[in-house]
């Protein structure tokens, strides 16, 4: 059975993917909350990964507050940066030292590709995390970006608590995309842009199995 570290392992998105792990039943799952382990500390990353090791880290671990430069905290954009970005290198850096052939699914947003007035550090260091993907495809890993569109999680009905929720992509949904880039379905560096309208047809797209090594997808 492999072994998967969720981070973030406390929100609806970690749940909606231990579900779809477990359901499957060829996994050993390990969602961690924050609790447990704080991706921005690097002894407490450390712990985590030499106790678990794990074959499939999924970088789930986030944090938004939207606020405009103008007034921004700086200790708030220190956070947002070292959550979103730092904490998914620091996580990914120490599980390769305890498994060089680990498989790494990043959780992405589609805030990485809009433009948000509001949003602008998040915004930038979910970009990043795309961009560090296709990095360490090209360095031979195999890593894939799956970012989820307007969610219905409760995280999301907190900043935007009068938003229709049947206009929302359900946990559950992208789940079985992050599913599908856990099971090597799509090619290493890919970045999977997931939303409610177009779900479906990113489920019902033919199973592959991707070699990072050689580089070749066959059905």
């Amino acid at each position: 059975m492999k072994k998967v570290l969720i981070t973030g392992g406390l929100g609806d998105i970690a749940r909606a993917i231990v579900a779809e792990l477990e359901a499957d039943g060829g996994y050993e799952v390990y969602a961690l909350g924050r609790d447990e382990l704080d991706v921005t500390d690097w002894d407490g990353v450390e712990t985590a990964m030499q106790r678990f090791a794990p074959d499939v880290l999924v970088n789930n671990a986030g944090y938004v507050v939207p606020q405009s430069i103008r007034h921004a905290d700086l200790a708030d954009i220190k956070k947002h940066i070292d959550v979103n970005l730092g904490g998914t290198f620091y996580c990914t850096a120490v599980a390769l030292k305890k498994n060089p052939a680990l498989d790494i699914v990043n959780i992405g947003s589609s805030a990485a590709t809009k433009v948000h007035a509001d949003w602008s550090v998040y915004c930038a260091a979910k970009a990043a995390v795309i961009m560090a993907t296709k990095c360490w495809a090209e360095d031979g890993l195999y890593a894939v970006a799956v970012s989820p569109g307007r969610t219905k999680t409760k995280m999301r009905k907190n900043l935007y608590p009068d938003e229709d929720q049947s206009t929302l992509l359900l946990p559950e949904d992208f789940a079985k995309v992050v599913m599908k880039a856990v099971r090597r379905e799509y090619p290493s560096g890919s970045h999977i842009d997931v939303h409610k309208e177009d779900v479906e047809d990113l489920l019902k797209e033919e199973r592959v199995s991707f070699d990072p090594h050689s580089g070749k997808v066959g059905s």
